[in-house]
């Protein structure tokens, strides 16, 4: 009796372990379909024909190209050459879905300006985690690149500044009178959602065609 029970207890504890073990792996897989669903989107609005209005022909080939309007934050990719990183970004209603959320990926803030405009783009991201793209956001330094492609275009923005800031300290998001993009996170991976926050300011450098 006593070894049955043993027997019990030992396949208990296996099992625990393995599902221990497990979850993080689970996590890991939950972010990368997040990232595969975030391409699919932005594929399918690249692929898109432009709309066109009632009345009027196709744009053909040699018509200049003119630079997007957005009404709304358009699918996006992220690119950051020097740390090798390119995520797409997806979008949030409230940034208190990082603390409940560990595969959330790179994200538009609900009161972010749009890509290119003037204004302060704003994009959240884990440093941590399943979802930590944003783990070496710290080596970045001024005059790197960050790129945003979005469907038809590139905005390529340089880092202006690297620092950290107290979580009240939120004029980093306020409006700019400038093209500006503001990349935040956590200022140490793994570090308590309420720690300080890691913050990158870049301003655009320059649009160009997206193929």
């Amino acid at each position: 009796m006593a070894k049955k029970v043993l027997r019990i207890v030992s396949a208990v504890f296996i099992l625990a372990g393995l599902a221990v073990a497990a979850y993080p792996l689970g996590l890991r897989v939950q972010a990368y379909l997040e990232q595969r669903r975030l391409e699919h989107d932005f594929r399918d609005h690249v692929n898109a024909p432009a709309p066109q209005q009632p009345g009027t022909s196709p744009p053909q080939a040699q018509e200049p190209w003119e630079e997007p309007v957005w009404e709304s934050l358009p699918p996006t990719r992220l690119e950051i050459p020097a740390l090798g990183l390119a995520v797409q970004v997806g979008t949030v209603e409230d940034l208190d879905i990082f603390a409940q959320r560990l595969t959330q990926p790179p994200s538009y803030y609900p009161q972010s300006a749009m890509p290119g405009a003037v204004g302060n783009v704003l994009i959240a991201g884990h440093r941590g985690g399943p979802a930590g793209y944003f783990q070496n956001l710290d080596k970045l330094a001024p005059g790197d690149n960050i790129i945003l492609v979005a469907p038809g275009v590139r905005y390529v923005y340089e880092v202006e500044d690297v620092f950290v800031v107290k979580p009240t300290q939120v004029e980093v998001a306020a409006p700019t009178d400038y093209p500006a993009l503001t990349l935040t996170t956590c200022q140490r991976r793994g570090m308590a959602y309420d720690a300080l926050r890691l913050v990158v300011r870049a301003k655009l450098a320059g649009t160009a065609r997206a193929d």
